[in-house]
Order: C-alpha cells, then structure tokens, then sequence
C-alpha cells in the first residue's frame, strides 16, 4: 500500500508586517495610559503644610513659622512609687467561748460601724448575769444585818456591851460593804462577757474571709475571725528624696505645705483619675539607709480604685503655681554663650535675643528675657539672619489650657 503525503504550505508572516503591528500596539497602550493619568485626580507636593511648602519657596526673605510668647507655669509632677495602704485595719476575735448561732455578713463585703458580725450562744452568760445580781441582793442584806446590829449596839448602854462586841459589829459591817462591792463588781464582769456574745464591727471596712461560720465553737485561743480593712478613705504611702524634701519646704517656706501642694496618683493602667489627696503626715526622721522620707496622702475612694497593698504612680506639683513667660522648646537655641531665641519685631526683621531658661515639662519651658505677646521664630531657624527680614508663613495655634494642668 503506498501512503500519500498532502503537502500543507505554510504561509509565514513577513518581519515587516510583525514590526507594525508592534508598533501600532505599543501606541495603543501609550494612549489607553495617557488618557487614564489625566482621569486620576491630582495630588500636592506630599500633603506639606502650607507653610512648610512656603518655606521651601526659593529666593526672597527666608520664611519662618512664629509663636506668640504666652504666660503659663511650667507644673512638672515629681513621681513617686507608692503603696496603697489602708487607714484602718482590723482583726476580730472571739473574746468569750462559745457556739456561733449568726453570721451577720458576707465575705468580701462592706460593713459598716456598728453593723453586727457574729451572734454567740448566751444562755450562759445570761445565766451568770442573773447569777451575779442574786449575790448583790444576797450581800446587800447581809449588809442591812450588820449595819441594823451595829446602830443598836451603839444605842444601847455601854456598860452592858464589851469592846469585842463592838469591834467584830463593826467589822461585820465593814465586811459586808465590802462584799456588796464584790458582788456589783462580779455582775460588771458577767455584763461584760454577756456583751461580748454579739460581735460587732468596730470600723467600716471591708471584710474578708471568716473561718467561723453558723455550729463552730469560738474561743479566744482559736484567733483571728474575721479581717476588716477600710478602703473609704484610702491612704497612699510613697518615700520622698531628702533633696526634693527640702527643696519643697525651701519653696514653701512661708506657706501651709499642705495646701501649697497638690498630690495625685496614676494608676498602674495609665490613667490619671480625677481625684486630689491631702496630705495625711511624713514620718519625724529620715532614713539613714535610702535618705528618704516616709510620706503619707489620704484620698476618697468612693469607686474603689484603690486596692490595700497595691502599687500606684504618686504625682506631686504645686497647687497654684507662678506664672511666666513660656515657649515651645523648638524655639529655643544655644551656643557658646547661652541660650537665645530669634524675636520677629513689628517690621519684620528677627533680633536675636539672649533669654535665661527656667523649668522644662511638656514641651514647654520658662524663660525670662522676653515679654509676653512676643513673636518669636519656631520653625525656619536655620535661614535665619539676625538683623534681617523674614516672611512670616504661619502662626503656631495658642496652646489650650496650661502647663500647670498637664
């Protein structure tokens, strides 16, 4: 068989006619592109303040940001690590035996003064009570006897009673005063221990666990049952340096220290809760082994923020502090002879005025040197020629609230 082979002619495309159509879609696409960038919406130079876009503006007068020189106090907190603590605390134990008939509260709860926590059995106490009045009547009779047999013997003729007779009526009575005496002494005593069969809370507080409950025999030997701690009011504890002891007082040394001061804490979440402490006392000696003094503030703590043993930042500023002229520390330069500042007068030109720097917090710093309602240059520093004109680009925005509230 013979096989017959079809020859299929293959019609290759000429490198021309490839070429053109490479160039026609390579033009195509450049369009499609054109068209597109001219449809997106256009952007400025990286979103720069206007002013900074001035300030990159060639020739001319170098241009500067300015702020207004502003009287405000510089109120840096001093921090101390504090420990809370409580201002009363209590433990509670059974001053009689006997078995427990009530519990009045429950554990992790708030009492109050006064409030009752256990109720002890008292029958027998009562008993005793009603024992010891008995022996009163008892010894108060006896007394009625001798003192009635003391007063005939006296009236009667003398001639017809010995000495002994008087000296043991006399001794009778004597010794029945003093029985009467005993007796109201035993009944105070009985009072006593039938008072003690209701315990109750000596301070508001809150308590914690008990380990008598309702059936379980007390004693005073069997200790503590039941913890009571204050938490309203609360008291902070926190160790002073003796060099920012001192200087405090230097500060105040004309002034009540207690409402010069104004004392807060930051909790360990980071918040500062409105909430001002007053000064409770400072121990009356310093530590010879941390040079410290041992401070105490006491503070509400209606919320319970505030936990007995727990740890918090203690902030101490001044209440009312003084105050001065302020600027943003970016204003401020220094070189070989000091600090300086660049002031804009009312022409235009920078005058470089030396200023003295006081305290620094926030961003801000006290300065004297300058007046308040100055303008002085914040921003553009580097361009600027004393002496010589500038162009003002903005005005940094007044500063909301003081240093002192920060």
């Amino acid at each position: 068989m013979e096989e017959q082979v079809e020859k299929v002619d293959v019609c290759k495309e000429h490198p021309v006619v490839k070429t053109l159509g490479w160039l026609v879609t390579g033009a195509c696409l450049l369009w499609v592109g054109w068209m597109a960038r001219g449809l997106m919406p256009k952007r400025d130079a990286g979103g720069m303040p206007p002013e900074v876009l001035a300030m990159m503006k060639p020739g001319g007068p170098p241009t500067v940001v300015v702020k207004e020189v502003e009287a405000g106090a510089v109120n840096t907190p001093y921090e101390y690590i504090g420990m809370v603590e409580p201002v009363q605390d209590v433990e509670l134990r059974a001053q009689i035996d006997g078995y427990v008939l009530e519990v009045h509260f429950s554990e992790g709860s708030v009492v109050k003064r006064g409030d009752p926590l256990f109720t002890i059995d008292a029958e027998r106490y009562q008993a005793r009570v009603d024992l010891r009045k008995a022996e009163i009547v008892m010894a108060e009779a006896e007394l009625e006897r001798a003192e009635s047999y003391l007063k005939r013997l006296e009236a009667s003729d003398a001639r017809a009673i010995t000495q002994k007779d008087f000296d043991k009526a006399r001794a009778d009575a004597a010794q029945g005063r003093a029985a009467v005496m005993q007796a109201k002494a035993n009944l105070a005593l009985a009072e006593i221990d039938l008072k003690d069969t209701r315990i109750i809370a000596p301070v508001s507080g809150r308590v914690g666990r008990t380990v008598a409950n309702v059936g379980d025999y007390v004693s005073p030997a069997l200790g503590t049952l039941v913890r009571i701690v204050q938490t309203d009011p609360i008291r902070v504890a926190f160790a002073v340096t003796d060099k920012d002891f001192i200087k405090m007082r230097e500060n105040i040394a004309d002034g009540d220290i207690s409402k010069a001061l104004r004392i807060r804490l930051r909790l360990p979440t980071g918040t500062v809760p409105d909430m001002t402490g007053e000064r409770d006392y400072e121990d009356n000696v310093m530590s010879a082994e941390t040079a410290t003094m041992l401070v105490r503030a006491r503070f509400s703590n209606g919320r319970g923020l505030l936990v007995p043993n727990g740890y918090v930042t203690v902030l101490v500023d001044m209440a009312d502090p003084a105050k001065s002229a302020v600027l943003p520390q970016e204003a401020l330069l220094s070189d070989k002879d000091g600090s300086f500042v660049y002031v804009v007068d009312g022409g235009g030109k920078a005058e470089k005025r030396r200023v003295a720097t006081g305290a620094i917090g926030d961003g801000i710093v006290a300065v004297t040197g300058v007046d308040v309602g100055e303008k002085v240059v914040v921003r553009g520093v580097q361009k600027v020629v004393p002496g010589q004109p500038v162009h003002l680009a903005g005005e940094v925005p007044a500063q909301t609230g003081e240093a002192a509230n920060k």
